[in-house]
């Protein structure tokens, strides 16, 4: 099953970005929810050195764990079923379950009041966290799946040979001051094996009175986009279309896609709820430019050996996606993508942001992709397309 494969090619491909400000004063107010339920403690928690620190009592409790103090070793311990976190007053030296670890800001005493670094001890507990910006808030789940390699290697093992989605997706782009802002819409029909997919675009950019529209086939019968300037349909070359073909066929078995996301994605986390499943992925800089290099390098795509990024630099701020999925059948029902990221090519910097949603029906519903044929009769090649570009081009200067 490629779906795992084909989600990290959309992500990679669309260069995702949105990146917060991590400014926080000791003085902010935090919330702190723990499964949608927010509390209500009697001493403030606080923010330092960008991490939250929470009061003793009144959270950890909340998650299943107990604390205790040691005054004679000057330390609290924090206990739960598989976890032993032992954090001394003052130090970033800790134990988690026997083993050193160290934290970015230690145990603190304030006003008489222990205080303990959260997000540390909740993900070493097996809770997920996930801090709201905007409204200063740490979101706890305690609902997550324990055999997360367990899991994804069900989830590649789905049968999903076709689909249709719905993507709405901001993006906006940055360079030497100058910011551009465009609002995508799209719908695809898609089916993977054999590959063919439908795709109608709408783009709507500020600076322009109209906005642009397109639409692509891809089938066994070519690679066809609509080219709204010209008013015509396009039939790339037979070349690109194989290039697209070789990409998506590559015959990944599920524990080699099950050793892609873990290879490369920074951190994977798996939460159950009633219907569904909530996939929580993010990657990093470094493995989002290593995957892209996998990817593209792979047998197949006249690609190997080359240097693919040249003196190009990715720098990926932020990229989280987080994937529902039915309880029953693993199919995708929704997606969010959040991510921001720079790219440096010969010194000129550009950055991207992008937050998009996405949602996703007719699962295993499409049996066929047809090129209606007055399509294929009318199109003219790549060569005729880029002579009348350059004719335009020549016309209007």
């Amino acid at each position: 099953m490629k779906r795992i494969v084909i989600w990290t090619m959309l992500v990679a491909c669309m260069l995702m970005a949105v990146s917060p400000v991590q400014a926080a004063t000791a003085n902010t107010k935090v919330n702190i929810v723990v499964d949608e339920k927010q509390l209500s403690l009697d001493v403030a928690p606080y923010i330092e050195n960008n991490r939250v620190l929470v009061p003793v009592r009144g959270v950890f409790e909340k998650l299943g764990l107990g604390v205790s103090w040691d005054q004679k070793n000057r330390k609290a311990v924090v206990t739960g079923e598989g976890t032993d976190i032992e954090l001394k007053l003052g130090s970033k030296n800790v134990t988690v379950n026997g083993k050193a670890k160290a934290i970015d800001v230690p145990v603190t005493m304030k006003d008489n009041r222990l205080f303990i670094p959260l997000r540390f001890v909740a993900e070493n507990s097996g809770v997920f966290v996930k801090w709201n910006q905007a409204s200063k808030t740490v979101q706890l789940k305690t609902n997550v799946v324990k055999d997360t390699e367990g899991f994804l290697k069900r989830l590649a093992e789905v049968e999903l040979n076709s689909f249709s989605g719905d993507m709405q997706i901001e993006q906006t782009m940055s360079m030497d001051n100058e910011v551009m802002t465009m609002m995508l819409d799209m719908k695809m029909d898609m089916i993977l094996d054999p590959l063919g997919y439908y795709q109608s675009m709408s783009m709507e950019m500020e600076g322009l009175e109209e906005g642009m529209t397109t639409e692509t086939y891809l089938t066994k019968d070519g690679f066809f986009v609509f080219d709204s300037s010209l008013g015509k349909w396009i039939k790339y070359d037979d070349e690109m279309y194989e290039e697209i073909v070789g990409l998506s066929n590559q015959q990944l078995d599920p524990t080699a896609q099950f050793e892609l996301m873990t290879k490369y994605y920074e951190s994977v986390v798996v939460l159950e709820n009633d219907d569904t499943y909530e996939l929580h992925m993010s990657i990093s800089g470094d493995g989002f430019q290593d995957l892209l290099s996998e990817m593209l390098g792979m047998p197949g795509l006249g690609l190997e050996g080359e240097d693919l990024f040249g003196e190009s630099n990715i720098d990926v701020k932020k990229m989280e996606i987080v994937s529902v999925l039915d309880k029953e059948t693993l199919f995708p029902v929704a997606e969010s993508l959040d991510s921001v990221m720079s790219i440096t090519v010969e010194g000129e910097t550009v950055e991207i942001s992008q937050k998009g949603e996405f949602s996703y029906s007719n699962h295993n519903e499409l049996e066929e992709i047809v090129i209606p044929q007055d399509i294929i009769d009318e199109a003219i090649s790549m060569e005729e397309a880029l002579a009348e570009f350059e004719a335009e081009f020549e016309q209007a200067s």
